[in-house]
This record gives structure tokens, sequence and C-alpha cells, in this order.
């Protein structure tokens, strides 16, 4: 990765961080702590988010940058929004990305996240051990945290399952809810029930 591939933004909410792609977290890291020693004075007090145009960060790799960040003076954001990475907690370091629609009595199990860019067809199953994020409409099964992550979410563009499963907890969607939102939603576990709320 050359320098050009980290591209550092002042924002008004503070500094941006974008990642062309993570080939390799050595040069990620070389890349970043270069531009930052240059203007140390200029970032120093700042917060920072990082977006990703494509890869990943472990746990372990954005706790290595939280480090970098804090030498310089700057704090690290957790990503809020659905363009910038969301870093992963376990379960979440492997990433199945599916560019298809899910189809009646199609069955998807994954030891990871699971992302589907389509819908999920009413008689799909989607089962993942992190968390099912759905870029269309969800109406099949879906069943986050297969592996008893309480943590795990599910979210979709139009959030209607048949059936919806976070860890071992199981809740069936009201039967009046015929008109979808016009906004995205996501569900997840909050004393030990699932809720659903806008995303």
């Amino acid at each position: 990765m050359t320098n050009e591939s980290v591209i550092i933004k002042g924002t008004k909410e503070g500094i941006t961080i974008i990642l062309d792609e993570i080939s390799s977290f050595e040069d990620v890291e070389k890349a970043i702590y270069e531009k930052l020693q240059r203007s140390r004075n200029f970032f120093s007090g700042g917060k920072v988010s990082i977006k990703i145009k494509n890869g990943f960060l472990s746990k372990d790799e954005y706790d290595k940058l939280q480090h970098i960040f804090t030498d310089f003076g700057m704090s690290l954001q957790e990503a809020s929004s659905p363009k910038t990475l969301i870093f992963p907690k376990p379960n979440r370091n492997r990433v199945l990305l599916l560019k298809k629609t899910v189809r009646s009595g199609q069955k998807i199990t994954y030891k990871g996240t699971i992302v589907i860019l389509g819908d999920a067809n009413p008689g799909s199953e989607i089962v993942a051990a992190g968390d099912i994020l759905v870029m269309g409409t969800l109406r099949g099964m879906a069943h986050a945290g297969a592996q008893g992550d309480t943590t795990a979410v599910v979210a979709a563009f139009a959030l209607k399952p048949t059936q919806l499963r976070i860890a071992e907890v199981i809740s069936r969607p009201p039967e009046d809810k015929e008109n979808l939102p016009s906004f995205p939603e996501i569900a997840r576990l909050k004393d030990n029930a699932i809720v659903i709320e806008p995303l």
C-alpha cells in the first residue's frame, strides 16, 4: 500500500481517514503514522473516524491504530454509519458476501457475518454466527448469533422476516405489519427480548 491509499480529511465532525484497500495492515499502519508525523500539531486533539473502501480491520488492528492516535493526542471513534467500517466483534472477523437474492428453499449458514446484496425471499433461511445484513428485503427466516452471541444484530432495508432469532431468543413479526417503513431497521437483543429499531 502506498501513502496515496491513505487519505486524511478534515470534516465538521472531526478527522476522517479513508483507506482504499486493506492489503497489508503493516503498510496501513506505517502510512498513517508517517502522515500524522508530518502534521503532528495540526491533528492533535482531533476525533478520528475510519472509512474503508474495501476490506476490514480486526479488533487487534483497531486497537493498534487506536494506540497510534493516542500517541498523537487523537481519539478513534467507533463507526456508526453504514458506509463506515463497523469494527468486528467476535464472529465478525469473517464475512460472507452474497451478491444475489436468496430464494425460497435455500439455506445459507456461515460461521461469521452474512451480508446479502439482494433480497431474502419467504421460505429462505439465513443462519450466521455473527450479524446478518440484508441490503434489500428480508422476508425469510434469519438467525443471527447462532453460536450464542447475544450482541449479534439483524438489519435490512426492509425487515419483514417470517421468523427472527438472535442467539436463543426467537421472535415473530406482528401479523399486522403489512406496510413496511421507508427506512432500514435493525433488530437486536435488549433485556433478553428482540427489539426492532430504525437504523
